[in-house]
């Protein structure tokens, strides 16, 4: 990691639960390696997470146009320290007001930390507010004695942009903890105008694969369909009921399928696998029908017929599936037909030679 750029200022509360900007704080000193330690810790701290939704910034949040258009002056400019400590503090400013706007108990205080960095291929700016923590140390005289220090391991509230996806105009390109329709969670996101903008369809499609490759990447590729078709179902009652899709319910569906001697290693960790960047599935979201059937069936129709079967029904010659497919004469056959089909059939051809 590339520390480029770093302002830490602490917030504040008054007596009258009205947030405030502390005159400490400004710039700080790239080089120092405790500097590049607490972003680090930080950015930790944030993959760590399975919460995070993932958006972009919301052009119709008032809140968030000051910052908006600061960030995207900070971009245009030659992103000196002079440049980022101007963004930041126009950022804090602006989470101070967002604070105030929420319920005492999210009005509390702690240090805001803007950072820009670079990561491999990617170039970032993360805000974080972290508070302190107290422990215990020993004095000059062995007594342990109370100590205060940041806890760098704990994010209160966060947000990530990408700025390397932002400057190619991608969909999506910062994530935040947090739901924004949670009020005293909203304050950090709306402060710095985020909104969730990805897609359900994207969402959606992105969670199967992730499905997917969570079995194929810890040996369960035997119950890689079965976990498909459960997550499938999953999501269709939510959809039929229009209820949200939840990481958290689709890890108890994994967790199900996870063999009983890899349980300790592999219970629990779906949701951060499939929030993190290969798939960026929001911690939230809803179920995309269109998706969902295209996942789960195959359509087709030509001018004199037409199929509507489920793909589990499906395979090559010898699989035993309920309808083969014949690469060698591209032609399907159909098996187990039930009895009343079968005398469809039957009564239609009967009706075909008397019609001859």
């Amino acid at each position: 990691m590339e520390l480029k750029n770093l302002v830490i200022r602490e917030l504040q509360v008054n007596d009258q639960q009205q947030p405030f900007i502390s005159d400490l704080g400004g710039s700080c000193n790239t080089d120092n390696p405790f500097a590049q330690e607490t972003v680090a810790s930080l950015n930790s701290a944030l993959a760590r997470r399975a919460t995070l939704t993932h958006g972009a910034f919301n052009p119709e949040n008032e809140a968030g146009q000051v910052f908006i258009k600061a960030f995207e002056e900070y971009i245009a400019s030659e992103q000196n320290a002079a440049d980022f400590l101007t963004l930041a503090d126009i950022g804090i400013d602006q989470l101070a007001v967002a604070m105030s706007k929420v319920s005492v108990e999210s009005a509390s205080s702690g240090y805001v930390i803007f950072s820009q960095f670079q990561d491999e291929k990617f170039e970032y700016l993360l805000v974080g507010l972290v508070r302190n923590r107290t422990g215990i140390s020993f004095n000059e005289e062995l007594n342990p004695t109370e100590v205060r220090e940041v806890d760098l391991g704990k994010l209160h509230q966060a947000a990530k942009i990408n700025i390397t996806s932002y400057s190619l105009k991608k969909d999506s390109y910062l994530s935040f903890l947090g739901g924004k329709d949670k009020t005293d969670a909203a304050f950090f996101a709306n402060a710095f105008g985020c909104t969730d903008v990805v897609a359900s369809k994207k969402s959606t499609s992105e969670l199967i694969r992730a499905a997917r490759d969570f079995c194929t990447s810890n040996g369960m590729s035997e119950k890689r369909e079965q976990v498909v078709e459960d997550v499938v179902s999953y999501l269709s009652a939510q959809r039929s009921d229009k209820q949200s899709a939840n990481l958290p319910d689709v890890e108890q569906i994994l967790n199900s399928h996870v063999p009983n001697d890899r349980a300790e290693e592999l219970t629990g960790t779906f949701s951060k696998f499939a929030n993190g960047n290969e798939y960026s599935v929001s911690q939230e979201f809803q179920p995309h029908n269109h998706t969902l059937t295209a996942i789960t069936k195959v359509k087709a129709k030509a001018d004199n017929w037409s199929l509507d079967f489920a793909k589990k029904s499906l395979g090559p010659v010898g699989s035993g599936k309920d309808i083969e497919f014949d690469e060698q004469t591209n032609s399907i056959l159909l098996k187990r037909l039930p009895s009343r089909v079968i005398e469809q059939i039957k009564q239609a051809m009967i009706t075909d030679d008397q019609d001859a």
